[in-house]
């Protein structure tokens, strides 16, 4: 992997200005999610381990969690 450059500045709780080579773009975060105003997007499942595609490959993700995570509730009870 070579060098990069990469600088984010906070504007505000949950939202970043990122700067980058390839330019600048803007990114916020709505709980687990975050989305960048270039399409890309990402998912925190826990310490340490995310996922980061599209929007479509994200709502997908989030949807199969929440509904495993559902299955295991439902299984306690």
């Amino acid at each position: 992997m070579g060098i990069y450059f990469r600088r984010r500045i906070r504007l505000g709780k949950n939202s970043w200005l990122n700067i980058s080579k390839s330019g600048v773009s803007g990114s916020q975060r709505v709980g687990p999610f975050t989305f960048n105003s270039r399409g890309r997007s990402s998912i925190r499942m826990g310490r340490g381990l995310a996922y980061r595609g599209g929007c479509a490959s994200i709502l997908v993700i989030a949807f199969g969690a929440t509904a495993a995570l559902s299955l295991v509730i439902a299984r306690t009870v």
